[in-house]
């Protein structure tokens, strides 16, 4: 699955939490619905940093310290 599809999955469920939220319990479980929605940004941010690989050692980040 590409990692495009993973992230809108997750922003769907992220959407589909607030509106059952807001329409079904009145906007009732205010930190309940942001707790959820915090672990799902964190698990949508560790697959896209997993998926890019930024932090694999194999590719050494190009720096330049000199100004011409």
């Amino acid at each position: 699955m590409r990692t495009s599809t993973i992230l809108f999955l997750f922003l769907l469920v992220m959407h589909l939490l607030t509106v059952l939220n807001t329409l079904v319990f009145g906007g009732n479980l205010h930190d309940l619905v942001f707790w959820f929605n915090s672990a799902l940004f964190m698990a949508a941010l560790a697959v896209f940093v997993y998926r890019r690989g930024i932090f694999d050692a194999k590719t050494p980040v190009e720096t330049s310290t000199k100004r011409e």
